[in-house]
């Protein structure tokens, strides 16, 4: 079933291609989100999704979208003063090993 309107939708899951279809975007857009835990879902089988339809339109309500000119409003640019310098890695070998690994200084 075609999504006409998201908030109207009357089913309460809607299938990764059909929101597809809905945003304008490509199944695997879908996926990224999901997989990266932005956009909630149920999974079913290895690549079989089910997408709240409350979910999908909390995720339209977060969702930033800059413009076609690149520009962004001085409300959504990230605040990087508090990122640290530098991440404080640092390799270190231990010769009784072989190996190399990695530490936090």
């Amino acid at each position: 079933m075609a999504i006409q309107d998201l908030a109207s939708h009357p089913a309460r899951y809607v299938t990764v291609a059909e929101l597809a279809d809905y945003w304008a975007v490509s199944r695997r857009q879908i996926h990224k989100r999901i997989e990266s835990g932005s956009l909630e879902a149920i999974r079913l089988g290895w690549r079989l999704y089910r997408v709240r339809t409350e979910a999908a339109l909390e995720f339209e309500r977060c969702a930033i979208v800059s413009s076609t000119s690149g520009s962004i409003s001085d409300q959504y640019k990230r605040d990087t003063s508090r990122l640290p310098v530098k991440i404080g890695l640092r390799r270190v070998h231990n010769p009784g090993v072989g190996a190399t690994k990695i530490v936090k200084s």
